[in-house]
């Protein structure tokens, strides 16, 4: 019997270079996309030897740190479905001042995730993003991995939980449930928070990892369908006509951009933390899908019904604090940035592309390719990806009649 190939799985250096001149994409994507392709055929997950990492990581430090310093109870952490994480505790002296038990966090790439992006772009977004709001201070950097086996950074540990402890929740915070005590608290915090990265000025901020689109063109969608499309084009494990639809719908609609901001790329509920006695942010986490483009594709990602859970009275919550009219009423007044419906409905289709892209290509792929300590979590994600599609169908009907 003569076996199916599938390039996919183990792509030649030719093929490779195939892919990269088929799609323009920004120069940081295409290198950690790159680096996912040239590893593929060659890396599988293996749970981190803490002693071997404790040797790395010392090693890394002491290229970083002027003066004696030391590290201990470093271990991992659960969570994060497309990295791997290590909290330790690190004794030093920074600007002349010893410092005991400052905990910090590792994070770094998977052998291969659901979503693969430059540590560079992630680490100067969440050194932009702390100047402005709750969240970690980024300190260190490897961009390659050639120093801590694979891409990593480093930042401050911050305190506080993603849900109500006595609430239940599905993975990756889908599924979280806000009592109203909670949602009035948080809501106006998680919109005055997008409205400052919507209304964020680049200028002054070092941010050489990324390209800046020029308003009035389109190139920030274009540079977002080509990073889709190519994810998913050297992803994929199956043919799926309506994804091919959708990009062409999508390269067909496109508008030159009105206003220029810095995108988060998944903000929602699971992805900051707040302290349980305050009710306060304390981060806003998850920077890797950064970028600088249109507003309403943050929107649109808030509004995906993914993300929606019922109120005391079943009525449905945007990623589980909002109404979609007052979602977007208090988005207006916090940013003084108008929303635009028929943008909006544009991203909405983006949303449900680009989110077929990571659950039924990405993921599926790194877990049957034991590429992940996530396996099962990511083999999940598959599951949700066919009301995805269903989503995604209906709206690219009611946009084509």
């Amino acid at each position: 019997m003569t076996q199916i190939t599938d390039i996919r799985d183990n792509p030649t250096p030719e093929w490779i270079a195939q892919v990269r001149a088929r799609y323009d994409v920004v120069r940081t994507v295409d290198l950690a996309l790159t680096r996912k392709l040239e590893r593929r055929g060659s890396q599988t997950f293996a749970v981190a030897k803490l002693d071997e990492l404790a040797a790395l990581l010392n090693a890394f430090l002491a290229r970083r740190i002027e003066g004696e310093f030391s590290i201990r109870n470093l271990k991992a952490l659960t969570g994060g479905n497309s990295k791997e994480q290590f909290s330790f505790e690190l004794d030093w002296v920074k600007d002349g001042e010893p410092r005991i038990g400052d905990r910090l966090v590792l994070r770094r790439e998977q052998a291969e995730s659901i979503v693969e992006a430059d540590k560079l772009r992630e680490f100067q977004l969440v050194k932009a993003a702390s100047m402005m709001m709750p969240a970690p201070t980024a300190y260190w950097l490897d961009e390659t991995g050639e120093e801590l086996g694979r891409p990593a950074l480093i930042y401050s540990f911050v305190t506080g939980v993603q849900k109500p402890t006595k609430s239940t929740s599905k993975v990756t915070g889908i599924g979280i449930n806000f009592d109203k005590q909670h949602r009035d608290a948080l809501g106006p915090q998680f919109i005055d928070y997008l409205a400052r990265i919507h209304n964020f000025e680049p200028a002054g901020h070092d941010l050489s990892a990324f390209d800046i689109p020029a308003v009035g063109t389109t190139q920030d969608i274009d540079w977002q369908i080509n990073w889709w499309a190519r994810a998913w084009f050297e992803d994929r494990l199956e043919e799926v006509p309506l994804m091919t639809v959708a990009e062409q719908w999508l390269r067909a609609n496109r508008k030159p951009l009105d206003h220029l901001s810095l995108i988060h790329g998944d903000y929602r509920s699971g992805n900051f933390l707040f302290d349980e006695d305050t009710l306060k942010f304390t981060a806003v986490l998850d920077w890797e899908l950064g970028y600088f483009g249109d507003r309403h594709a943050d929107l649109a990602w808030v509004l995906n019904p993914v993300f929606i859970t019922p109120s005391e009275d079943g009525e449905p919550l945007h990623t589980s604090l909002f109404r979609r009219d007052e979602f977007l009423r208090d988005y207006e007044e916090a940013s003084g940035l108008k929303v635009d419906e028929e943008r909006l409905r544009y991203y909405n289709i983006f949303a449900y592309w680009r989110s077929v892209a990571l659950t039924l290509s990405a993921g599926p792929r790194a877990a049957g390719a034991l590429k992940t300590h996530q396996d099962i979590v990511l083999s999940w994600f598959s599951g949700i990806s066919y009301p995805l599609l269903e989503a995604l169908r209906r709206e690219l009907e009611s946009a084509l009649r």
